[in-house]
């Protein structure tokens, strides 16, 4: 079974989203949902980086691993001792 090509968003679109983040690290990561179901994330601190494109399937899954925990051991490699993620 062959897989459809990633879809992806113009300048524009990804300009014209609302873009959620948590107010206590705007560099971090945030996302948008897309008119079409898609969830896209963002390096809120470089704005010009990739976007990373979710469809629902995907993005039920990136949710799911988040709840169990699958990320809480990733290394916070170069944060401050004071940053959020630390604490």
């Amino acid at each position: 079974m062959s897989q459809q090509p990633k879809r992806t968003f113009t300048r524009a679109e990804l300009s014209a989203a609302t873009w959620l983040g948590t107010p206590e690290d705007p560099a971090g990561p945030q996302i948008a949902y897309m008119p079409d179901g898609y969830v896209v994330m963002r390096h809120g601190g470089d704005r010009t980086a990739p976007v990373l494109v979710y469809d629902a399937d995907e993005w039920a899954a990136f949710k799911a691993a988040a709840a169990a925990g699958e990320f809480d051991d990733l290394p916070e490699q170069g944060l401050p001792d004071d940053h959020p993620a630390r604490l």
